[in-house]
């Protein structure tokens, strides 16, 4: 049976390896990356043999220091239900099909992919404590779609900016790609934010050699530039900018309202998902 820490578990473990180790990655395996290591089609990247060739390998990397978080099988936590980083519908299939193309698997107990993502929405004091000592102070490399200036309200001072398309990043990676490579050297973190395209930076930084910290951040970033991509930023997203983002600042009225609406909303959501 495939093994994921639950949430805590996970922040803890992250955190230890990044601040013992110069080197040291952490990638997220969501629904999407393991369809297209099926060879199916995802959100925001049409797969090819090329990149479904990539997410294999970067998926199979096994090593102490690159930390692989996967969307199969974690535990069900307080407040998690369907839309709200609850287990996929999918899940018992992907169980079957990394089974037997990887058999490895049942070897290994993964991180939890939503660890920061949860733990934001629940318990941000913690995120905050977490992106304050690792994150934002670090000499940093952005890779993604989000403007620089509403990324750095998460992440902190941004050293080098490299832009991905939005969407179906992998199919551009060899123009932007060069960006990458020629500031490596110059930065102690990678945030790679670049949709399936982010487990290849991953695994091309990795085969590379490289001293190099890098943190597959996912949607959380996408937050910060107000965009609704995810299910659980439609419904928790609010908490992020409240108490992460723009944790220094006093809302005003129509703020306080719009957050007072938010949580009435995510609510009720979750009452009625958890009687269903």
């Amino acid at each position: 049976m495939i093994r994921v820490k639950d949430t805590q578990t996970s922040l803890d473990h992250v955190r230890f390896v990044f601040l013992h180790n110069k080197r040291a990655f952490y990638s997220r395996f969501g629904d999407a990356d393991i369809y297209m290591i099926m060879g199916r089609n995802a959100a925001n990247h049409s797969v090819t043999p090329e990149l479904s060739k990539e997410m294999t390998a970067a998926f199979q990397i096994d090593h102490p220091l690159y930390l692989r978080g996967l969307a199969v099988n974690h535990p069900r936590e307080r407040g998690m239900v369907r839309g709200l980083f609850a287990i996929f519908k999918a899940n018992q299939e992907m169980i079957e099909f990394l089974d037997a193309k990887f058999g490895s698997v049942r070897d290994v107990v993964f991180e939890n992919p939503v660890f920061l993502h949860y733990l934001g929405v629940f318990q941000p004091h913690i995120v905050n404590k977490f992106l304050a000592e690792l994150i934002r102070p670090k000499c940093k490399m952005y890779i993604g779609c989000i403007p620089k200036d509403k990324v750095e309200k998460l992440i902190g001072s941004v050293h080098y900016y490299v832009e991905t398309p939005a969407r179906n990043a992998y199919a551009t990676i060899d123009q932007w790609w060069p960006n990458v490579v020629q500031h490596i050297h110059d930065v102690e973190l990678i945030i790679p934010a670049a949709g399936q395209a982010t487990r290849v930076i991953n695994k091309r930084l990795w085969e590379m050699g490289v001293e190099i910290q890098s943190f597959d951040i996912g949607s959380l970033v996408d937050v910060a530039d107000e965009r609704q991509t995810r299910k659980w930023i439609r419904l928790a997203g609010h908490r992020i900018d409240r108490y992460i983002i723009n944790s220094h600042k006093n809302l005003n009225f129509t703020e306080r309202m719009i957050y007072l609406r938010g949580e009435v909303k995510l609510k009720m959501y979750s009452l009625i998902k958890s009687l269903t």
